[in-house]
């Protein structure tokens, strides 16, 4: 009776482990908190189900996080590429329509004749 738990313990801890380290492996660098992946790996692989039980608890974020929102300036300032742009989506929807209209006009001269 007692080998028969242990049996069914130990297969149930393997898998534990197994599933831990399969979930650190696939999840991306960027949802891995407080450590490092590898140390996750040698966590979990030291303190079987400890690691494992702190890898989900606390090693990752959330698929469902919010991300962080974008600073107040960028906000601000109206700028569609980045924190880095200072044109405004006014100026930035006129360039693209004289662009496309420079375009256009290009595309009214008959095609050359190469035979």
């Amino acid at each position: 009776m007692i080998a028969r738990v242990l049996l069914i313990g130990s297969f149930a801890l393997a898998a534990i482990m197994i599933y831990a380290i399969v979930d650190v492996a696939i999840t991306p660098k960027s949802r891995v908190r407080k450590i490092p992946k590898p140390v996750w790996f040698i966590v979990i692989v030291l303190f079987p189900l400890v690691g494992a039980l702190l890898w989900f608890l606390t090693g990752k974020t959330r698929r469902n996080a919010t991300p962080p929102s974008p600073p107040a300036d960028v906000v601000d300032r109206g700028t569609t590429t980045g924190p880095f742009s200072t044109e405004s989506v006014d100026d930035r929807i006129a360039r693209l329509e004289e662009e496309l209209k420079r375009l256009d006009d290009e595309g009214d001269v008959p095609p050359k004749d190469t035979a």
